[in-house]
């Protein structure tokens, strides 16, 4: 905004406050209600009449007071700063910023700061709110920490809220999902000690929906699923307090409706995931700002049906969404919308296609990465902490007298200890009784050290255990960073990469080989088991994921997967089964010459499946069948490129298979190819 216009705001708050006086008092109940009504109409999209009204009810009130103006303000703030970060407005933002700025002189020129503490408090938070917004981090940093030390100043759990949802929101957007659960959760139980009015009633389910997310980055679904259908069950028992928000309440559900259909999608209930996202599309899929939300909602949806291989539908939905996309940009979810359509090509075998749109991707994805990796130079918790060093600083100053009592006191029964020490050991001296039980204290402490001892040796077999668990880690390690290599490698085969593009690429290449080295010297001789946690997973989605992902692996090779796949639900590890899925698959392509295909298929039967990798490569060796499943005996070969084995793999998926009552075995001529068979139980 124009500096002459910033100044007129600043000019208009302290007339305002030049004209109040001592004898000026609020109007909560009469200015509650004109507030109410101007938000009713800023729902409705209607913000030049909600403030045309706000303002015309605010020149029928006689002297308005310190804390009526301060609403007043507070109101077209947030209106500003809504609208701002939803249009990625600039203008509309520097308006927020003089409004927040407009509500903190009003309380210092009026030297009114004890009195309305708490809206200084929101006025600081609001206004880092801005100065987050408009990436001065550092600044935020210092407005939120002001904020939260006048809530603490008022002891009020409520007050603390404002503090703990900005912070657990900062620790979000830097991928620090388990602090910012914590956080938020703390934040939800805050305001529930509040009055029940709308903001709390919309910062409530908010809390808890930023919670569940959340817990969903770090897979911890049942947790993340409690916290949607609180939310849920919360907006549907007191809804009716607020007939004036129902668009907000319609919005806020589709939003949870969209992320319990993320977290039944995770699990593998395609069923119900499905059920949830197409109502999440239906709620605000239309919707001014909120189509957003669906947008994300719609690509998610093409995701399940593109693994799923419900071509047809993926199109439709995938048209819609791009049709949304045209009428409001966003992003991040177009940079998702493209890497869809990239892997439907893949998967299509029309490569050439895809690999003309992956330069586009990549530039989309890299300017959508660039604003977090301005935020995450900046750590948080570190700000906080350094700005809050200079107020302990004065508390300790204040407490400096107390401490020096309390060293006085420690000196005089550190000699009243010392004195008495001594007298024992005088009277010890030459009392047999004293001896007596010294003999006895020293055998204590010898059966003690032999207990250490013991202890030390259990701690010594445990951390041998830690390092077999250590190594099973590192082998499936080598899968995902080994097709993060081949993608580079293939990305690398376009001549259209400029140098620089070329140059970046080629490190990512180099990264993962050298992760891969790291990997290797990880690895070691021993495997440990651990306990199985199923759950109904669907099997043909798992291995369309599982095929894709290392198809970009077998194309180095010039080789092609190849899925031949019924749909069956039912209960099995889901990450265990994929690790024997993967591990076999990588093997094909590690023993199998280029240009061949890898061929996987299912066949169901009454009470048990089986699953088929089939290759055309080099066979296993009569004489190696009775070892290839032991860790203990040599049984590692080089691939068709020269790629190294480490002999764990067979051994490890062996172990996860049988553990699901299965069993593991293969068929093999040599110079043709092996197959491979996983049998795993319905029931």
């Amino acid at each position: 905004m124009p500096f002459n216009k910033a100044l007129f705001l600043l000019l208009i708050v302290l007339i305002y406050s030049c004209k109040l006086s001592n004898n000026k008092i609020d109007h909560p109940v009469l200015v509650d209600k004109i507030i109410d009504s101007a938000s009713h109409l800023g729902d409705l999209k209607k913000r030049e009449q909600a403030n045309r009204y706000l303002d015309s009810c605010f020149k029928q009130i006689e002297n308005p007071g310190i804390g009526d103006l301060w609403k007043k303000f507070y109101f077209k703030q947030s209106q500003n700063f809504i609208f701002a970060r939803l249009n990625k407005d600039s203008i509309e933002l520097e308006k927020a910023f003089i409004y927040a700025d407009s509500m903190l002189a009003l309380i210092a020129t009026n030297k009114a700061e004890v009195k309305y503490k708490r809206e200084l408090s929101i006025a600081n938070f609001l206004k880092g709110d801005v100065l987050l917004e408009q990436e001065k981090y550092e600044q935020s940093y210092l407005f939120f920490n002001k904020g939260k030390l006048l809530a603490d100043e008022s002891g009020s759990t409520c007050d603390q809220a404002d503090f703990n949802s900005r912070f657990a929101f900062l620790n979000y957007v830097q991928n620090k999902y388990r602090q910012a659960a914590s956080l938020f959760l703390q934040a939800y139980k805050n305001n529930l000690a509040c009055k029940l009015d709308y903001e709390k009633y919309a910062a409530i389910q908010g809390a808890l929906d930023n919670a569940g997310l959340s817990y969903n980055h770090i897979k911890m679904t049942d947790s993340a699923m409690i916290c949607f259908k609180k939310s849920l069950k919360f907006l549907e028992s007191n809804e009716h307090l607020f007939p004036y928000k129902k668009t907000f309440t319609r919005v806020a559900k589709g939003v949870n409706y969209h992320y319990i259909g993320d977290v039944y999608l995770d699990s593998g209930n395609n069923e119900k995931a499905e059920e949830y996202l197409k109502k999440a599309i239906a709620s605000n899929g239309t919707f001014g700002t909120e189509k957003r939300n669906a947008q994300i909602a719609e690509v998610k949806l093409a995701r399940l049906y593109l693994n799923t291989g419900r071509y047809n539908d993926f199109s439709s939905i995938m048209a819609f969404a791009r049709s949304s996309l045209d009428s409001l940009p966003s992003p991040k979810t177009e940079v998702d919308w493209q890497k869809l359509r990239i892997d439907y090509l893949n998967l299509t075998g029309k490569y050439e296609e895809a690999k003309t749109y992956i330069p586009n991707y990549l530039q989309l994805a890299a300017k959508q990465d660039l604003k977090l990796q301005k935020l995450n130079s900046v750590n948080a918790r570190t700000e906080f902490y350094n700005l809050q060093k200079d107020y302990e600083l004065t508390l300790l100053k204040k407490e400096n007298q107390l401490n020096i009592l309390y060293l006085i006191i420690a000196v005089g029964f550190s000699v009243m200890s010392m004195f008495i020490l001594y007298q024992l050991w005088r009277n010890g001296k030459t009392s047999k009784i004293t001896n007596d039980k010294l003999k006895l204290l020293n055998k204590q402490v010898t059966e003690q050290n032999l207990h250490l001892q013991k202890a030390l040796s259990a701690l010594e077999q445990s951390q041998d255990e830690n390092k077999r668990v250590m190594k099973v880690v590192a082998h499936d390690l080598r899968s995902p960073i080994g097709a993060i290599v081949s993608l580079a490698g293939f990305m690398l085969s376009n001549q259209k990469l400029k140098e620089e593009e070329q140059h970046l690429i080629g490190l990512i290449k180099i990264s993962g080989a050298d992760s891969l080295k790291f990997v290797d010297d990880l690895l070691n001789w021993e495997s440990a088991s651990e306990e199985l946690e199923k759950e109904s997973v669907d099997l043909n989605a798992l291995l369309n994921y599982c095929t894709n992902l290392l198809q970009y692996k077998a194309s180095e090779k010039q080789q092609k997967i190849i899925l031949k796949s019924e749909a069956i639900t039912f209960n099995i590890n889901r990450e265990k089964i994929w690790r024997v899925i993967s591990n076999l698959i990588t093997n094909a392509i590690k023993f199998s010459p280029p240009k061949t295909n890898i061929l996987v298929e299912t066949n169901i039967f009454s009470d048990h499946i089986i699953i088929s990798v089939k290759d055309q490569g080099i066979g296993i060796p009569a004489e190696m069948n009775d070892s290839i499943f032991n860790i203990t005996k040599e049984a590692k070969r080089s691939g068709t490129n020269g790629e190294k084995s480490y002999g764990m793999g067979l051994v490890i998926s062996k172990q996860i298979v049988e553990a699901h009552g299965g069993s593991l075995w293969f068929e093999s001529t040599t110079s043709k190819g092996t197959t491979f068979f996983i049998k795993l139980p319905i029931a």
